[in-house]
């Protein structure tokens, strides 16, 4: 019933240099584990980064640790991300996905879908606003390639870039424009990390707007973070119930004018119920699991 929904909820950050925290990341069951070769390697070991990481894609994976194993690679506009992006084409066991970061424009999306559709055309993309300019273009961001599957809001950087501190009020204007964008498109949105692992309480709070808000997911890079945010993007009872009536419609329907309750159930709709249907799903197998 659930198609081919993809959770986006959870994504582990750690450094490509790390392969140790990148196994203890996938243990710790979140739906995304990226490899950073930007921000998480240092300037001097990128190439030694880049031979390596490659490794942890090569890997078996278990039926108990399903997480989709990303790629974080140096920006396509500077040489060390081209040379990323390379490694990639040539890499007989690529990412599931590729983590651009600092996106200005969605020419630099359409770029990375175009070297990497020929080889892998099952890499997905994930795009990091993270600059005044890159949100100012995140509608066309969202929607430059089909290989786009999720925005990943850069808070620190965005909040350095405007020399704003990282306060919700400061970074409210961003954020709704980020999930108003990936909305439009029919993406996934992704908050940024919440850095001080000593603050449950401020975590938890920040999930619980971000989700109000719409966004589908949020990136940490502590491992007891996951559960917590699995658990806030849980869908309630009524919520699953609403999902199968529109699913139940829509199939039902022969004609493509189908209505649920006097309201149109169009395709957006439907992929909606289905997300929450599959993010149910995944609840439930955690919780007997």
């Amino acid at each position: 019933m659930t198609g081919s929904i993809v959770l986006r909820r959870s994504l582990l950050m750690v450094s490509a240099l790390r392969p140790e925290d990148f196994h203890a990341a996938v243990a710790a069951g979140p739906d995304m584990v990226c490899a950073d070769l930007e921000d998480g390697t240092a300037v001097g070991r990128k190439a030694e980064a880049r031979d390596a990481v490659f490794d942890l894609f090569r890997e078996k994976r278990s039926t108990d640790q399903t997480a989709q194993r990303l790629l974080r690679i140096n920006s396509p506009r500077a040489a060390e991300g081209m040379r990323d992006l390379l490694a990639i084409v040539d890499a007989q066991a690529p990412p599931d996905g590729v983590i651009l970061p600092k996106v200005s424009g969605p020419d630099e999306v359409a770029l990375v879908a175009g070297i990497l559709r020929p080889d892998h055309p099952a890499v997905d993309i994930i795009a990091l606003i993270e600059d005044p300019t890159g949100l100012r273009q995140v509608d066309a961001i969202a929607a430059a390639a089909p290989e786009l599957k999720c925005l990943f809001f850069g808070s620190a950087d965005y909040s350095a870039a405007i020399g704003s501190d990282m306060s919700w009020d400061a970074l409210l204007y961003a954020r709704s424009h980020i999930v108003n964008a990936a909305k439009e498109a029919g993406i996934d949105a992704m908050d940024g990390a919440w850095f001080d692992p000593h603050d449950d309480e401020g975590f938890r709070e920040e999930l619980r707007r971000v989700v109000a808000m719409g966004f589908t997911g949020k990136v940490s890079y502590e491992a007891q973070h996951v559960p917590h945010i699995h658990t806030a993007l849980a869908p309630s009872p009524e919520a699953v119930e609403q999902a199968r009536r529109v699913v139940a419609t829509a199939e039902a329907d022969t004609i493509g004018i189908a209505r649920l309750d006097g309201r149109m159930v169009n395709e957006s709709i439907v992929r909606s119920a289905r997300r929450v249907l599959a993010t149910a799903e995944h609840a439930a197998t955690a919780e007997t699991g």
